[in-house]
């Protein structure tokens, strides 16, 4: 966002957003705004755990407020709590190196909040293992989608237009409809296997 949009007041910055109709606030306000959301939009938190199994839960979480506060609370979480870095030396200097990448692990959590189809009114559910994550989230893909379509060059179609360009303006994402496919290159290059299923439309990534 740009300075003068910082120093607005908040009825300037969320109309600047869209995010106003004739000064009252759109649901996509309350969503990213709110710090209960869910008193009007149940499902509209994370719950993040961690499996031995499929079937052995060892612990979770659950990550409730805004879906602004959501985004960075959910990824600090994720790589404090859930993911073990391994360490090594470079000289003298300390390394930690992940399983997966944060970046693309930041993309995905991020485009899975704001494209999700909040209609449902089901959560984002986040299970990771010792040797993948999995970010379901209720979301509805152009009926002439496919997953070619969706991990190729494709123009951005966000199901929550407005809810994408506030995470946009706010330098959470991008805009192009790149993600999948730059979070993929990504894991390629540091040898992570990333496997899309196309199942009830969701995504597990």
């Amino acid at each position: 966002m740009d300075k003068k949009d910082i120093d607005s007041s908040n009825e300037q910055l969320l109309d600047s957003l869209n995010l106003l109709d004739h000064g009252m606030l759109k649901r996509a306000a309350v969503l990213l705004f709110h710090h209960n959301p869910e008193k009007w939009i149940p499902g509209s938190y994370v719950k993040i755990g961690y499996f031995e199994t499929d079937s052995e839960l060892r612990y979770q979480d659950e990550i409730h407020g805004s879906l602004i506060s959501q985004a960075d609370k959910i990824v600090d979480l994720i790589f404090t709590k859930y993911l073990k870095a391994e360490i090594s030396y470079r000289g003298v200097t300390r390394v930690e190196t992940y399983p997966f990448p944060k970046e693309a692990i930041r993309e995905a959590v991020f485009n899975s909040i704001a494209h999700k189809f909040y209609g449902t009114l089901i959560l984002i559910q986040i299970r990771i293992y010792a040797d993948k994550i999995i970010i379901a989230n209720d979301c509805v893909f152009p009926d002439d989608w496919t997953v070619d379509d969706l991990m190729g060059s494709h123009r951005s179609r966000p199901y929550n237009p407005l809810i994408a360009n506030t995470f946009f303006r706010a330098g959470f994402i991008e805009a192009w409809g790149e993600v999948l496919r730059k979070s993929r290159i990504v894991a390629q290059k540091l040898g992570i296997p990333c496997q899309n299923m196309w199942l009830k439309k969701k995504i597990l990534w």
